[in-house]
C-alpha cells in the first residue's frame, strides 16, 4: 500500500512491503509506475482532514496518561512520565497499557519508546518499530541496554543527525550511535555545533531538550513542486 500527495503526484507514505521494493519517500509516481504495476501496489489519495482528525483522537487519548504532553508532529508525541505512579512501578507495563488503549480507542497501532531524555526516547521508539521482538515497547533507562542498542544503530538514525552530518561523522570514524555517545562534548561542538553537542549529552542520559507543551510559532511557509525540471 502507498499513499499519494494531495495532487496524486508523489508517494508520501509506504507500507513496509513498498519500502522493501526500494521505493523512496517522495518519489514521483510516474518514475516507479512499473513497480506499482508489477507488484500490484495499491495506491490511495491523501485525506488530510481525516489524518488531522485521527491525530487529534490519538493525542487526546495520550493526554490521559500524563500531565505533560508535547505534540511533536501529526503522528508523534513526547510524554513526560515523571512522577506518574503506575509508570514508576513498572514502566513496560505502563507503556503496553498506553499502546493497547490507543489501539482500542482509535484502531491505530503505535510504538512506545522510553528513556531519560527525548533523544533516547526517540532511539527506543526506532528500535521498538524495527524489531518485532520488543512487542512495540522499549525502555532505555538501563545503561547496559542503551549501550548494546547504540552499538548496532547507525549514527544516521539518531534524532537530529541528518544525511550531511552523518556523512561527516562517518568520515571521522563515527559510524553508530555509541561512537557518537562516547565523543567528548566539546570536540563535537567545535567540529559541528552546539545542537549536535547536546545530542551527545542526551545520548548519555543528560536532558538538554525540554518538553514543549505549547508549540512555537512557525517561522516559514513553503509551497513548492517536486520536480527537478
Amino acid at each position: 500500500v502507498a499513499v499519494l500527495s494531495n495532487n496524486d503526484g508523489c508517494i508520501v507514505a509506504r507500507s513496509q512491503e513498498v519500502k522493501d521494493l526500494g521505493i523512496k519517500m517522495g518519489v514521483p509516481l510516474f518514475q516507479v509506475q512499473h513497480l506499482v504495476d508489477n507488484h500490484n501496489i495499491q495506491l490511495f489519495s491523501s485525506n488530510y482532514a481525516l489524518y488531522a482528525d485521527m491525530s487529534a483522537r490519538v493525542m487526546s487519548t495520550l493526554e490521559k496518561f500524563t500531565p505533560s504532553l508535547e505534540i511533536y508532529s501529526i503522528d508523534e508525541a513526547f510524554l513526560d512520565l515523571t512522577g506518574v505512579y503506575p509508570c514508576s512501578q513498572d514502566p513496560i507495563a505502563y507503556a503496553q497499557r498506553i499502546k493497547k488503549t490507543v489501539f482500542r480507542s482509535t484502531g491505530i497501532p503505535i510504538c512506545v519508546g522510553m528513556g531519560p531524555t527525548k533523544t533516547l526516547a526517540k532511539l527506543a521508539n526506532f528500535a521498538a518499530k524495527k524489531w518485532k521482538k520488543t512487542g512495540g515497547v522499549l525502555d532505555l533507562s538501563d545503561q547496559q541496554r542503551r549501550e548494546r542498542l547504540m552499538k548496532i544503530v547507525p549514527v544516521g538514525e539518531v534524532w537530529g543527525i541528518g544525511s550531511r552530518t552523518s556523512a561527516k561523522l562517518n568520515h571521522l570514524g563515527i559510524h553508530n550511535a555509541w561512537d557518537l555517545a562516547i565523543q567528548p562534548t566539546q570536540r563535537i561542538q567545535d567540529q559541528f555545533n552546539v545542537v549536535i553537542a547536546r545530542t551527545v549529552m542526551e545520548l548519555n542520559g543528560i536532558p538538554c531538550l525540554a518538553l514543549e507543551e505549547i508549540a512555537p510559532d512557525k517561522q516559514q511557509i513553503v509551497r513548492s513542486r517536486s520536480f527537478s525540471r
